[in-house]
């Protein structure tokens, strides 16, 4: 994500701006420079480019969440249909300062933006806001290969959950909103399960040290019930 963040800021100054279509999103010329040199664990780009003719900013979701997300980091700036990057986005494409365009990326990711936007699940907002709890639950239990079903089992406040549709929204929510998110920040690696039956994603999850190295916790136990979290 970092990388495409750079390629979308670097697009943004040698061009004067990225110039928008009229429905807002980036044009093809630009999202193909994007996609083709970058890679999003979770999607395979062989199977969207067999899929589509054409590689528009919703084919490329990766792209697509990339410039939302620097948007709300107020890297880039839209104006009169224009997107320009600001006097903080261009500084962040000196090489020096990666680790500042990776924590505002990921800042802006978590408390910045709104994740049900990108999955139409119907369950609102969870788990994005108890995100604090669950990194830090990532932390300490996230060290082995573990599936997304045990992670939203014990990283998640299920309590806060007050009627699920169907049984895979929770699961479906936690990947979506919060563990692939932090593999395209690269603070979280995934592989493949071996083949599987049933609902649930054929995934394992685990922290790798970057997580450490930009999360740091500060963490308050008040009563029973805050101990339980």
């Amino acid at each position: 994500m970092v990388q495409a963040a750079r390629l979308l800021l670097g697009l943004a100054v040698e061009k004067g701006g990225l110039v928008l279509t009229p429905a807002g999103a980036l044009k093809r010329v630009d999202v193909r420079h994007v996609f083709d040199q970058t890679e999003w664990p979770g999607y395979d780009k062989a199977d969207i480019l067999a899929t589509s003719k054409v590689i528009n900013e919703h084919d490329a979701y990766g792209v697509l969440f990339t410039r939302i997300a620097l948007q709300a980091a107020g890297l880039l700036r839209k104006r009169s249909g224009i997107l320009r990057a600001s006097r903080a986005g261009k500084a962040m494409l000196a090489p020096e300062e990666a680790p500042a365009l990776l924590a505002a990326l990921f800042e802006a990711v978590f408390w910045k933006m709104n994740l049900q936007d990108f999955d139409r699940n119907p369950i609102e907002f969870w788990p994005q806001h108890h995100m604090g709890v669950i990194l830090w639950s990532l932390s300490v239990t996230a060290h082995e290969w573990s599936s997304a079903g045990t992670l939203t089992e014990s990283c998640t406040v299920m309590e806060t959950l007050l009627e699920v549709p169907a049984q895979d929204l929770p699961e479906f929510a936690m990947v979506s909103r919060v563990l692939r998110p932090l593999t395209w920040l690269g603070l979280l690696e995934s592989r493949k399960q071996a083949p599987r039956t049933g609902w649930g994603f054929d995934e394992d999850f685990r922290i790798v040290p970057l997580f450490r190295q930009l999360v740091g916790f500060r963490v308050e136990m008040q009563g029973a019930q805050a101990a339980r979290h």
